[in-house]
């Protein structure tokens, strides 16, 4: 049983979460942007080896992708516990 919970702490969590997912999110997406360009664009790896290799990008994107969006899910869900926890503990108290 939970005797103890600083939601301002759990609060915090969830913004800070938020914020480096969002910088996580932007890294990815330039990471795959520059991968995406270099067997055609930059073409500073070219051939059938670096077209194979490249063509796996877009799946592995996916599942980067997928990843940031747990992240996301993460950092609302602890955001919206914080939150509910808190006017859950101001109504109890009301009661008193």
């Amino acid at each position: 049983m939970i005797t103890y919970i600083d939601t301002n702490e759990v609060d915090a969590i969830s913004r800070e979460l938020a914020t480096l997912t969002k910088d996580l999110d932007a890294e990815f997406n330039y990471l795959f942007k520059r991968f995406a360009n270099v067997p055609n664009v930059t073409k500073e790896w070219v051939g059938n080896q670096a077209n194979h290799y490249f063509s796996r990008v877009d799946s592995d994107k996916q599942a980067y992708t997928t990843f940031t969006n747990e992240l996301k899910n993460i950092s609302r869900e602890l955001g919206t516990v914080a939150s509910s926890t808190q006017l859950r503990i101001k109504s109890n108290n009301s009661e008193k």
